[in-house]
């Protein structure tokens, strides 16, 4: 087996040639800004794989069009945690107020209260209580909020009150929450957001998942997600269907997400400005129905983002 070895800049622009791209050796200044695996990554939904060479082939697609990709990923990462951020902040603020009202500043840390017993046994609940005592310990070490550190916030072992706490938590420490409330506080939950509680564990999980991959600059238009969240039956007639052994099954593209975020923004802020998010799906689409289907979208009209909020936040 042949050993990898370095190639010079000029050498990785005459390999995407060799591979079917058009690319020029002026854009050999850009992949010593952008690497040649990124720009491969992005190309890869473009292109197939000639099996009579056993490699890939980029088929007569353009440099600068995988360039596009790449930006419009870059600026869709952006938007989309911009979103997400509007629903994190409402969910800790809810989330901090059932807690405080039905169990007091503390009662949060008594797992057993609010916990869904039916659910989680009591070595479940235990463990997971003993983490996230130490997580929360770690959190408020190295947090620079002032309230955190004032003792009048605090109860004889250091830890805050649940207002405090809760708005303290990364999104992953939220989502732990929210799956193991009782059905009763779940519910509750949900119902500042209009949707039910098996909804809200879905879409959270799937956001956290996404709000991970957008953090860590990694490419959000062509992920796919291993988990399909919960797909409202109206959200159908615009997502892609795939086909799968057992006949046609939901997307598990970026268009559920979409969805997902229209639906729980629009029950925080009916006023949110969409314009950023339409404007990169639909540079990414490209006025193409492949490329719109190959993100999750039925075609390209499907793929339009202020359509989809009016269409959600119309009463029905």
């Amino acid at each position: 087996m042949k050993k990898s070895q370095e190639l010079s800049w000029m050498e990785q622009v005459l390999l995407l040639q060799k591979r079917g791209m058009l690319v020029d050796k002026g854009d050999a200044k850009t992949l010593q800004c952008i690497s040649y695996y990124r720009i491969k990554e992005f190309a890869a939904p473009l292109a197939f794989f000639d099996k009579s060479k056993q490699e890939i082939n980029y088929g007569g697609i353009s440099f600068s069009e995988v360039l596009k990709r790449y930006y419009q990923d870059k600026n869709l990462r952006f938007n989309l945690l911009h979103a997400i951020e509007q629903i994190e902040v409402a969910i800790k603020t809810k989330l901090a107020h059932i807690l405080g009202q039905y169990y007091g500043p503390y009662g949060y840390l008594d797992f057993y209260q609010w916990t869904n017993r039916e659910k989680f046994s009591n070595f479940q609940i235990e463990k997971r209580q003993y983490r996230f005592k130490e997580q929360l310990l770690k959190i408020i070490r190295k947090s620079n909020m002032p309230d955190l550190k004032k003792r009048e916030n605090q109860n004889q072992d250091g830890f805050p009150t649940v207002w405090l706490a809760i708005d303290s938590l990364m999104f992953g420490g939220l989502v732990t929450i929210i799956t193991m409330i009782s059905k009763k506080n779940l519910k509750k939950l949900a119902a500042y957001f209009n949707c039910t509680g098996t909804e809200l564990v879905s879409w959270v999980k799937c956001l956290n998942c996404i709000r991970d991959i957008c953090a860590h600059n990694s490419n959000v238009i062509d992920f796919k997600l291993n988990t399909v969240p919960v797909i409202r039956k109206n959200w159908k007639e615009d997502l892609y269907s795939i086909k799968g052994k057992n006949g046609l099954r939901p997307t598990n593209r970026l268009a559920v997400v979409i969805f997902i975020l229209v639906t729980l923004v629009g029950a925080v802020n009916s006023k949110y400005r969409w314009k950023d998010i339409n404007n990169n799906i639909w540079n990414i689409c490209d006025s193409d129905d492949n490329k719109a289907q190959m993100i999750g979208f039925k075609n390209c009209e499907s793929a339009k983002v202020q359509k989809i909020v009016d269409k959600i936040n119309s009463p029905a």
